[in-house]
């Protein structure tokens, strides 16, 4: 039984040099999905604006031109970051 526990480490820890793969497949699935709901409120920021400001049939949120803006700019500038992989460890 030990012998099997002392392959199966051997084993990790030659697979320790690919533990970076994950984080890497994990942010380019994420790039694009920021990338365009932050293109799409960028190109269209009254219609943003609007939405996050209406109590009927939007958000409802407070200063909705500051969180329209905000929230475009950091999906699209999170996009960027992510996919040159900034801050990630």
């Amino acid at each position: 039984m030990i012998g099997l526990l002392n392959r199966l480490q051997d084993l990790l820890d030659s697979l320790r040099g690919l533990d970076f793969l994950a984080p890497l497949a994990m942010r380019l699935y994420l790039v694009p999905v920021f990338w365009m709901a932050g293109t799409k409120k960028l190109a269209d920021i009254d219609s943003t604006i609007a939405w996050f400001g209406n109590p009927d049939w939007g958000l409802g949120l407070p200063m909705p031109e500051l969180m329209a803006w905000a929230a475009a700019l950091t999906e699209a500038g999170g996009a960027i970051l992510l996919l040159i992989g900034l801050a990630t460890r």
